[in-house]
């Protein structure tokens, strides 16, 4: 019995004993299965892992093949090797750039790294000036010594020389009538009051000459001011107020500007001449008046400025128009009375301003307007109030050359004609006067240096001509200013242009000041 229960115990620990080891079997090849299922996933991601770098390794590879094959591209095209040029350019000049404190001061500066010129650390810009204007010379082209102005030839740094840029459109300036009523003007007012008129009262003079403008430009009354600068920036800065919009052409003259930041008004300047332009502007503000201010002849470029537009858009939207005739008067319209004139009075300005320094060879300047906004600006210009008058000397010159004008039409005849002339040689032999259809003929360069060398270059040959630059015009379109006036002869202008040509013959262009103005353009 005892031997039977012992096997029994023997066979079930036998039996326990194989479910631990089939357990221990099953528990080892989970294990087994688990490192196998581990190693495959290891293998796998190891697979993906050298698939992926492979990829990526690729993709850089060619994305850095395809970079260089663009850099080679840019480096070999046209458009490539100007854009390096330009910034090794602009890496060059940029500590002279650095160094300037002004608009005017670039200038200078940009004119001493052309010459080779060094700028020291913390340089003025009265520093700059002198500097570059002690360099050049005698080629140095602003404020020449001129005598002999009576003569056909005046004398410029001891040459005798023919003026091709003098403002003296109709030859007033040498006329003896005007000089003697000058002097008799002088002999019967002395020098004329010393105050402003609005405290010291008005001398029968002025009164004269403000009739004989406004009669002139057929305006119901006028005010004269002792220079046309301050004529300009009052008929602006007295009239626009804040909340008011000025909008003015960007080619308009500086004394017009100084009479927009004087005004508090709200300035917008549009494109020249057009007018789409400034009636956005007009759209995209709010204002209680609207003052639009234009020129007739622009000085710069000799066009004419659009008075049909620019009259047209002040009556859509209720607005006044100011018109510069500093230019235009004696030069444009059949009897010389300007814009208003060219256009057959069929358009025509609230506000017209001027100066006496050009046509009518003399000092000063005016404004002409309805009667009760002459009474305004008596109150209210600050270049009236708060100014002396003008001299009687001035006054009877300047009456003298309106009378002149009215009874002299052929001198505006003439003057047109020389203009047109000239214009039409100047083009014959490939020089570039932009859009000029005036006396004032603009013969533009690319190269400041070449302008200077020509300027000096004439001079010597008896051609004394304005030259003009930066600021007054872009760095890449430096001129002469040249103005004929109605005493000149074909021979007299036949001779300007072959100068011209003589001069820029000797002198061409260089590349670096173009490019180098193209690019601070």
């Amino acid at each position: 019995m005892q031997s039977k229960s012992n096997s029994k115990m023997n066979s079930s620990k036998e039996i326990e004993n194989t479910k631990e080891i089939k357990e221990v079997k099953v528990s080892n090849i989970e294990k087994d299965n688990i490192f196998d299922f581990s190693i495959k996933i290891f293998a796998a991601a190891n697979v993906l892992a050298i698939a992926f770098a492979a990829y990526f390794s690729l993709y850089l590879s060619l994305l850095f093949l395809a970079l260089l094959i663009t850099v080679y591209l840019v480096y070999t095209s046209e458009y490539g090797q100007k854009a390096i040029e330009k910034f090794l350019i602009y890496r060059s000049i940029r500590p002279y750039l650095n160094a300037s404190k002004s608009l005017n001061h670039s200038t200078t500066v940009i004119a001493k790294y052309l010459v080779g010129l060094p700028v020291k650390q913390g340089e003025t810009e009265l520093e700059t000036f002198i500097e570059i204007k002690d360099y050049l010379g005698d080629k140095w082209p602003f404020m020449n010594e001129v005598k002999d102005t009576k003569n056909e030839l005046i004398t410029v740094k001891g040459k005798p020389c023919k003026c091709i840029s003098s403002y003296n459109y109709l030859d007033l300036g040498r006329d003896d009538r005007i000089n003697e009523a000058a002097i008799e003007a002088a002999r019967a007012y002395q020098t004329g009051n010393h105050g402003p008129r609005m405290l010291c009262g008005n001398l029968e003079i002025l009164e004269e000459l403000e009739k004989s403008i406004s009669n002139f430009f057929s305006k119901e009354k006028a005010l004269v001011f002792s220079s046309g600068y301050l004529a300009c920036m009052s008929a602006i800065a007295g009239l626009a107020k804040k909340g008011d919009l000025l909008l003015m052409d960007r080619l308009c003259h500086a004394s017009l500007v100084a009479g927009s930041k004087l005004s508090q008004a709200t300035v917008a300047r549009f494109k020249h001449n057009d007018f789409q332009d400034a009636e956005k502007m007009i759209k995209k503000h709010k204002f209680n008046k609207l003052i639009i201010v234009i020129e007739g002849v622009y000085s710069m470029d000799g066009d004419i400025g659009d008075l049909p537009a620019a009259r047209k858009l002040c009556d859509k939207y209720g607005g006044t128009l100011i018109l510069d005739e500093a230019h235009s008067l004696g030069a444009i319209g059949k009897t010389g009375r300007g814009t208003q004139e060219l256009h057959n009075y069929e358009y025509l300005a609230d506000i017209i301003v001027g100066t006496f320094t050009k046509s009518i060879s003399s000092v000063g300047g005016f404004l002409t307007c309805s009667a009760k906004l002459r009474e305004y600006y008596t109150f209210y210009a600050p270049g009236l109030v708060f100014s002396a008058p003008l001299s009687a000397y001035h006054c009877g010159a300047a009456l003298k050359s309106f009378e002149i004008i009215v009874n002299e039409p052929e001198r505006v005849k003439k003057l047109q004609e020389n203009g047109d002339y000239l214009r039409k040689k100047l083009k014959e032999n490939g020089f570039n006067i932009e859009h000029s259809i005036t006396n004032v003929v603009p013969v533009i360069f690319r190269d400041i240096l070449q302008l200077i060398d020509m300027h000096y270059y004439m001079l010597q040959k008896g051609i004394f001509a304005a030259a003009v630059m930066a600021p007054a015009c872009p760095l890449d379109a430096v001129r002469f200013r040249i103005c004929p006036t109605s005493s000149d002869t074909k021979e007299s202008l036949d001779r300007i242009v072959n100068i011209l040509i003589e001069a820029r013959n000797k002198f061409p262009e260089s590349e670096k000041v173009v490019k180098l103005a193209k690019l601070l353009k």
